[in-house]
């Protein structure tokens, strides 16, 4: 099973990826969408922000599946 660690990653065609605690988002042409690893195609660049950390659970419930 691939696991990641938290924090930013960052993939081709401008899509940004979120990890927190093995839940992705991630973020395409200014839309933001829930996502699984099998779709995680960048590397990682960056750790979460705190505010991110706070903020990440309630993203995540509210966007819909990529």
């Amino acid at each position: 099973m691939n696991e990641y660690k938290d924090g930013i990653y960052e993939g081709d065609y401008g899509i940004t990826y979120f990890v927190k605690d093995n839940k992705i988002l991630l973020t395409h042409l200014g839309q933001t969408y829930r996502s699984t690893k099998h779709f995680v195609f960048g590397n990682w660049k960056y750790k979460l922000r705190p505010e991110m950390y706070e903020e990440f659970d309630d993203v995540y419930n509210k966007v819909k599946k990529w």
